[in-house]
């Protein structure tokens, strides 16, 4: 349950204040961003429970504002440059300024609080903490940087106004246990250490009915333990799911919370595919709770539409993403397909499964070596171009690589449906898709899979 991706995204910090329109004429937020080509700014915050997004544009000399009407007098916005985040305090009828560069600095309003949430979001940041996806994990050296990072976001919040420094306090010491959490999680997963007793003992002292446990993403690790979730019985995930509903709703008291469960269990849900005729018994058994947070009706609805197989077996790729070569050259999907059947897998130095998987591409590759029926392609859904250059130097790999454009490649991805990676395509001559989603090259099948291709 407890999905890092969803956890930073959903963080932001909920003030108390009046519900009313932005109305100031100058922005809530002014920047301006030390990048060699402009990007996208992105702007995420939490509203009970409601995870608010807004995309703007940055201009070619790096300048970007936002003026957002806030549904809450003060909020901790995430801020998305790219894909790198930072952090700032807004707050109606004021403008915090904020100037990006090896890191965030602030002037205008709202500086001290600024700096507080901008260094929470990046100690906290859970990409920090997972080794690359070749490199060992070893949790005393994620510890140690866990307990240090802590030690400075906690020096910034006596400077903050006195209203702050207690949520401000407890959301550091909940995400420190959210990491934590994630760390003793991982030392399991990848060196078989058994962490189950401290694991518990964390998760016992979970609030979760506190704002906090939401806004840190820690309330899953709740869920997961809570006995409603290990108690319940069910003859099927569209009964569970209902009756899970109606738990969290009689269970908890904070709102914000609910939303956040049904937010999680409805789009888990989606991901099942499930019938039309599911879909439908599902909003009818939840709609006690659903008629309360429209929101997360709508999230649910967009969950359903992303998991729905978009591309089918014999359809053609549905955009022409631009790829990058490691000497920099560019050219387009189309360019590469057309004349033998191509094999290409998508992955990134970070994705630990895609990373098991090279070993195996390799035997398949030295497999076929010659055969000119058939090329084999990766893409590196990486945004660290170095990471990308500096893991093809070690490796050699003797088949093609690209890395995607960062705009084309995610409107591919979103075409495609991917939502995961690794992922491998089989595409034909023919220019379509064999399979949208081919087995792996450690299928112990493989072999046979791209013959048939070829000789189809």
């Amino acid at each position: 349950m407890a999905n890092l991706t969803k956890m930073f995204l959903s963080l932001a910090l909920l003030l108390p204040g009046v519900i009313a329109a932005q109305t100031a004429a100058s922005p809530l937020l002014q920047g301006v961003a030390d990048v060699k080509e402009p990007k996208d700014v992105t702007f995420v915050y939490d509203f009970n429970g409601d995870t608010f997004v807004e995309t703007v544009k940055m201009t070619s000399d790096g300048k970007f504002n936002f003026a957002g009407a806030l549904p809450m007098e003060e909020v901790d916005v995430m801020i998305y440059v790219g894909s790198s985040p930072y952090g700032a305090h807004l707050k109606k009828g004021t403008t915090t300024v904020m100037a990006i560069g090896e890191n965030a600095t602030f002037t205008g309003d709202n500086v001290a609080e600024s700096k507080f949430f901008n260094k929470y979001i990046q100690a906290f940041y859970p990409l920090n903490y997972k080794p690359a996806g070749d490199a060992p994990f070893v949790f005393e050296d994620g510890k140690k940087l866990l307990e240090s990072e802590k030690s400075q976001v906690n020096a910034l919040i006596p400077g903050v106004k006195d209203s702050l420094k207690d949520i401000y306090s407890r959301m550091a010491n909940s995400y420190y246990d959210e990491v934590m959490l994630s760390l003793l999680g991982m030392d399991k997963a990848f060196n078989g250490v058994d962490h189950n007793a401290e694991m518990d003992e964390i998760i016992s002292r979970v609030d979760p009915n506190a704002d906090e446990s939401r806004l840190t993403g820690i309330l899953n690790y709740w869920y997961d333990k809570s006995d409603m979730h290990r108690n319940a019985k069910a003859n099927s995930i569209l009964e569970y799911m209902i009756g899970q509903f109606d738990a969290i709703d009689k269970t908890l008291t904070n709102e914000g919370n609910k939303k956040d469960l049904w937010s999680t269990l409805g789009s888990m849900f989606m991901m099942y595919k499930p019938t039309d005729e599911d879909v439908e018994a599902f909003f009818a058994g939840v709609e006690p709770q659903l008629s309360r947070a429209p929101l997360v009706k709508e999230k649910i609805l967009k969950a359903r539409n992303q998991y729905m197989d978009k591309i089918k077996p014999g359809d053609a790729i549905p955009t022409d993403p631009k790829l990058i070569s490691p000497d920099g050259k560019e050219c387009h999907l189309s360019d590469l397909l057309g004349k033998t059947v191509v094999y290409i897998d998508i992955w990134a130095t970070w994705c630990r499964p895609c990373v098991r998987e090279i070993p195996f591409m390799e035997k398949v590759v030295e497999e076929f070596k010659g055969n000119d029926q058939i090329t084999f392609i990766s893409i590196s859904r990486d945004d660290n171009k170095e990471a990308w250059l500096k893991k093809l130097d070690k490796d050699q790999p003797d088949w093609a690589q690209y890395i995607f454009d960062k705009k084309t490649g995610d409107e591919f991805m979103n075409a495609m449906g991917i939502s995961g990676i690794p992922r491998f395509l089989l595409i034909g001559k023919d220019c379509k898709l064999i399979y949208p989603d081919a087995a792996r090259p450690s299928d112990e099948n493989i072999k046979d899979i791209l013959n048939s291709a070829i000789n189809k």
